[in-house]
């Protein structure tokens, strides 16, 4: 098996010609904005940056569709993944500074990054993702979930999340207390949680019935 950590992201649709992706990097409407949290006010794109670092699959993931009937449809037809976007935090980089930025996209066509419009070399659909995950299974599927390398994970997301300044030092002191002796794939799906906003997830490659 192999770690996964998906932060879900909830977008804004812009519905006019007169957004900034249709004035300033020729968007067709409707597009859509998936917000970074400023640096000002949060570590967060940061601390998912040094989660990649040690190896880890780390992704954003954000719906490229937005009505309710479009929802109902992409979940009867179990293609919510297939019609979402999947970036890894290092296709973004680091946030050139503390204002605010997002990531802009519409179906079939470059990411851009705002403020200043900065189309992202990656372009990755899921069918990707899964290709990659399973030559990751493949590679390293037999070490990944084993005791040394998970106390080894929890230890190393426990000190990311040191960095999230919103989080006191009395509570980050409670949650330590508390986990102590909690197994590390738990605690590694708390701090993934409660300090990075992200799921762990397990990936296995599926084996055939029979």
């Amino acid at each position: 098996g192999l770690p996964l950590f998906v932060q879900i992201k909830l977008c804004d649709v812009m519905t006019r010609r007169t957004c900034r992706e249709a004035r300033e990097a020729g968007f067709n409407v409707p597009c859509y904005r998936m917000h970074l949290r400023s640096a000002r006010v949060s570590r967060q794109h940061e601390m998912l940056l040094d989660l990649e670092a040690t190896g880890q699959e780390v992704y954003y993931a954000a719906p490229i569709f937005h009505s309710p009937e479009e929802l109902n449809a992409a979940f009867m037809a179990s293609s919510i993944r297939a019609r979402s976007i999947w970036l890894r935090p290092s296709d973004i980089g680091p946030l050139p500074d503390n204002a605010e930025h997002h990531v802009s996209f519409e179906a079939g066509a470059p990411w851009t990054l705002f403020s200043e419009p900065t189309r992202l070399d990656a372009r990755r659909v899921f069918s990707d993702v899964v290709v990659r995950l399973a030559s990751m299974v493949r590679e390293r599927g037999t070490t990944e979930l084993q005791q040394e390398n998970l106390e080894h994970l929890a230890q190393s997301i426990s000190v990311i999340a040191e960095k999230r300044r919103e989080i006191g030092e009395r509570q980050r002191a409670v949650t330590r207390e508390a986990l102590r002796d909690v197994p590390p794939l738990q605690r590694t799906a708390y701090y993934a949680s409660v300090f990075l906003e992200s799921q762990l997830f397990v990936v296995r490659e599926k084996q055939p019935i029979g």
